[in-house]
């Protein structure tokens, strides 16, 4: 385990072949996700703390199911084993302080047998300052930034909330996910960004954390309309996922390329969040089998396990209602990102009892 009290930066020789036991000495103890970690040297570690512009002893939180204490240099740590650059710092600590808010409930994300994993949305000039990917294959490969700044949080979740695989991760089948899931929303954009959303600056550098299964693209392409790629991503949201039974959010990542049509047709952001939620819905009927078929009984009109609790459905005899897949419009997030040229969106669905949680960056320098 990689507690603050003890030293597990390099040991050995100062060569290759003492950096490569030290690698598989990690590997032994279990700290690591399965790739070969950086290993954390003492002034790697000191000049990654000295990028943050903040004391190594700052304790951030506790990292569950086994309640780690979270420093600052414990996150330098991580941050250093993960491949990253001390630029990312920054960004690594606004994640790190998202994750441990309260509201986010980092504790049953690990704990639940779902495949979600916590997606990193990084907005605002920091995309740009530091290399983020948000263009073509930004949930891929090939991005040190996405790869290293994605994968520092989940060893911290390894080695200082203990979570790995059937002992505190208790994910069923888990997710490629789990290895790094992080990207960048596109700054050429006709709408304001995602951290707007939830109290912050336009010019602000922001992260929001949320906890998603991996994405699911479409492709609307061939269309005259800008709408036809709105009706596809409605129909692709239109899922009997735990999101929908029990409303949480859901994040839509629509292309550059779309996002510019709609605007120039006349769509808002709001517009296209009231679209989606009037569009994005599924009969109550679908609802009722699912139900049955999960508790092994028929589930009558009026009972609480009819319909999700959350939906207020004004007449329940009435024939053939239609479900929101959200609970409000708001909760269907936006964010523009991806290949500009090409017309490829995604949506990426919850687990909804995660709510999504935005912290600033604070740039040094």
């Amino acid at each position: 385990m990689l507690d603050q009290g003890q030293d597990n930066r390099l040991t050995g020789l100062d060569t290759v072949q003492g950096a490569l036991d030290t690698i598989e000495t990690y590997f032994e103890n279990g700290w690591t996700d399965g790739l070969p970690v950086m290993p954390p040297t003492e002034p790697a570690v000191a000049e990654f703390v000295a990028a943050s512009g903040r004391d190594g002893s700052e304790v951030l939180g506790l990292m569950p199911p086994r309640m780690g204490v979270v420093t600052v240099e414990a996150v330098a740590t991580n941050a250093v084993m993960a491949g990253c650059l001390p630029a990312y710092m920054p960004v690594v600590l606004a994640a790190t302080e998202a994750a441990l808010d309260p509201v986010l409930d980092i504790r049953g994300l690990q704990a639940t047998s779902d495949p979600a994993a916590p997606l990193i949305i990084v907005s605002g000039p920091v995309v740009e300052q530091v290399g983020i990917n948000h263009g073509v294959g930004l949930f891929g490969h090939g991005s040190r930034a996405n790869a290293t700044i994605g994968r520092a949080l989940r060893l911290m979740m390894i080695n200082l909330g203990d979570g790995r695989p059937d002992t505190g991760d208790k994910s069923t089948m888990g997710s490629p996910s789990k290895y790094s899931y992080c990207m960048g929303a596109d700054a050429d954009t006709p709408w304001a960004p995602i951290h707007t959303d939830f109290g912050f600056g336009p010019e602000e550098s922001c992260v929001t954390i949320f906890a998603a299964d991996g994405p699911r693209g479409n492709n609307p392409a061939g269309s005259g309309s800008m709408e036809f790629a709105l009706w596809l991503l409605a129909d692709s949201l239109r899922n009997l996922n735990p999101n929908m039974i029990h409303g949480g959010h859901t994040l839509v990542v629509i292309s550059p390329l779309i996002a510019h049509g709609l605007h120039e047709e006349g769509w808002t952001k709001r517009d296209v969040q009231l679209y989606l939620y009037e569009k994005a819905r599924v009969p109550i009927e679908r609802v009722r089998r699912y139900k049955e078929l999960r508790y092994g009984r028929n589930v009558e009109a009026g009972e609480p396990y009819f319909w999700p609790k959350w939906l207020d459905v004004e007449d329940p005899t009435e024939p053939d209602p239609m479900l929101p897949v959200v609970r409000d419009p708001d909760n269907i997030m936006i964010v523009v990102a991806g290949d500009p040229a090409r017309s490829r969106s995604a949506f990426c669905p919850a687990r909804p009892y995660n709510r999504p949680v935005t912290k600033a960056v604070r740039m040094t320098g």
